[in-house]
């Protein structure tokens, strides 16, 4: 905490649990925090929910931030995992329309939406962990293949060819989780 004095009281008095420092932490960062997420979420009511969950979650974990960051650098921290987790709960219907799987010509009843979110999160599971990483990176985390292959350390093409057997394996794996 010695490196960010500015919030040592604020964070002081968030630990005990002090309802003014929570409102002041509030109409401290509120704004700022629905701006950034806004940048993210286009549905401005998803913007509303996750910026209240990223405070909820903040708030639960609280007591293990030691102050080695700004409380903003903090809570743009865990405003990322919300994010995140954002695209990863609304997955399958964007893997579903981007990756081949419409190729498929016998396409199952399916009741609903939660149906095929189980099938693709069953055939997710079953993939390769490099496959499965890849088509999260590429199509839920909208990824250009530059960028991975600048995280990866593999070349564009590398990356490209891996992409389509990715792109492969589930679509033979979600052939076979229909039958």
């Amino acid at each position: 905490m010695k490196r960010f004095p500015e919030d040592h009281q604020l964070l002081v008095d968030l630990k005990y649990g002090r309802p003014e420092a929570v409102q002041a932490w509030y109409q401290q960062y509120s704004k700022k925090l629905h701006k950034h997420v806004a940048q993210k979420i286009s549905n401005p009511s998803d913007v509303d929910e996750l910026v209240h969950d990223v405070f909820m979650e903040c708030l639960k974990h609280l007591p293990l931030f030691r102050g080695d960051s700004s409380i903003w650098t903090w809570m743009l921290h865990v405003a990322q995992h919300e994010i995140a987790d954002y695209y990863r709960k609304s997955y399958a219907k964007k893997v579903i329309q981007t990756l081949p799987v419409t190729e498929l010509n016998e396409f199952p009843e399916i009741e609903g939406s939660f149906e095929i979110s189980q099938k693709v999160k069953s055939v997710l599971k079953k993939m390769s962990a490099t496959s499965r990483e890849l088509l999260q990176r590429k199509y839920i985390d909208k990824q250009h293949v530059k960028k991975i292959s600048e995280d990866l350390g593999r070349s564009h093409k590398s990356i490209e060819s891996l992409l389509f057997r990715a792109r492969i394996e589930f679509k033979e794996l979600y052939a076979l989780e229909t039958d």
